[in-house]
């Protein structure tokens, strides 16, 4: 398996704290880099897409992580013991009832 698949299964597997924890690291990382390439110090230049690669994955695992718990705050996603009707939600329809609720 190839270390950017290994990388994208780390994190989809991060839960939001975890995921916010390592996106200041990487966005340290990020401008030490800078710093070390204004003075000459950068050795392999490909760190610089790596990693904005890897802060743009995990913005977007956090966004995504965001808004499942918005839609469960709101009760969206609520399970069938949360409906009674033994029916699940799936996110499209939540976000379907939660758009239409606010058109209303």
């Amino acid at each position: 398996m190839s270390k950017l698949s290994e990388r994208r299964r780390e994190i989809r597997s991060m839960d939001l704290p975890t995921a916010q924890q390592e996106l200041a690291r990487l966005r340290r990382q990020l401008f030490e880099l800078r710093l070390q390439h204004q003075r000459g110090e950068v050795k392999n230049n490909r760190l610089f897409p790596q990693t904005k690669a890897d802060i743009a994955r995990l913005m977007y695992h956090i966004g995504e992580l965001q808004h499942a718990a918005r839609l469960e705050a709101e009760g969206a996603l609520a399970g069938p013991e949360a409906t009674g009707t033994g029916e699940t939600t799936t996110a499209a329809e939540a976000a379907e009832t939660t758009t239409d609720e606010a058109n209303a």
